[in-house]
């Protein structure tokens, strides 16, 4: 009776059937904060199906902070942080300069929300003040992270990002499951990245973790779900496909007996 759209480190956001988002702690049932209504949204009764959501916990200071949109041509992006009893809005199509129009995907750390537009262009948005948002940057970067237009002395890099551009090919046969490609990125002068080193990629949170194998994380591996938890695709079969991806071998791994539990959702996480 509840979906879960992200989560920060042991705190999820979770939707249940009522359309009641919150947060909680996946290992204390004692621990939920119950997050603003909804219904304050236009529209969202008839989309709730297609709410899309990211979510940043500091636990040094028990903060939070939530984003989440309505998929399949979002007017807008919503927020709130702790202790707000409403929702501020980012517009993503009126009064946005074109390269910033729309959502492919999202990342948020910290404060800092980064949207990868469908224009393919990066957009840098910082929430941390009381009066709403702020674009970092002048102008949105272009993939893969050169600048869109020369660089100036006004220019400041604010962070290391890292792009995994992931292509889903549709199998041949009946009976075989479809191919994947991964392209990763990073800002110039070097944009193309083919090893992750002794780390490695949890796509369904959108981080880089140290390798350790006390731990079974192995290094140099892409971990992720063949679903795709942002865009609303919908694919086959209908449970998802949870695998690692080495980048050094180009081999896959697959759990098939996660399988057996016939899960509707997946989502790889590090508990801390």
């Amino acid at each position: 009776g509840r979906r879960y759209l992200a989560n920060s480190g042991n705190w999820f956001l979770a939707l249940d059937s009522g359309s009641n988002l919150y947060i909680e702690h996946v290992f204390s049932e004692k621990k939920r904060i119950n997050l603003p209504p909804l219904e304050s949204k236009k529209g969202f009764s008839q989309r709730v199906k297609d709410l899309r959501g990211l979510l940043w916990v500091d636990k040094r200071k028990e903060e939070y902070t939530v984003a989440w949109f309505f998929d399949k041509g979002a007017e807008y992006i919503a927020f709130c942080k702790n202790g707000e009893d409403c929702y501020r809005t980012i517009p993503t199509r009126i009064g946005v300069h074109f390269t910033s129009q729309g959502i492919s995907d999202m990342v948020l750390r910290g404060d800092f929300l980064y949207v990868y537009t469908t224009r393919k262009y990066v957009r840098l948005l910082d929430l941390s003040g009381h009066e709403g948002f702020m674009q970092v940057t002048k102008r949105s970067f272009i993939l893969p992270f050169l600048p869109a237009f020369p660089p100036s002395s006004e220019e400041i890099t604010y962070a290391e990002v890292l792009l995994v551009k992931s292509m889903v090919f549709k199998a041949t046969t009946s009976d075989m499951m479809p191919k994947r490609m991964f392209h990763l990125y990073k800002t110039d002068p070097n944009p193309e990245v083919h090893s992750l080193g002794d780390e490695a990629l949890l796509l369904d949170s959108g981080i880089t973790v140290p390798a350790d194998p006390t731990l079974g994380i192995e290094p140099n591996s892409i971990y992720f779900t063949r679903h795709d938890r942002v865009r609303n695709y919908v694919q086959e079969p209908s449970c998802p496909d949870i695998c690692v991806f080495n980048l050094a071998t180009k081999k896959f791994t697959r759990f098939p007996i996660l399988s057996y539990f016939n899960p509707k959702d997946a989502l790889w996480f590090l508990p801390c």
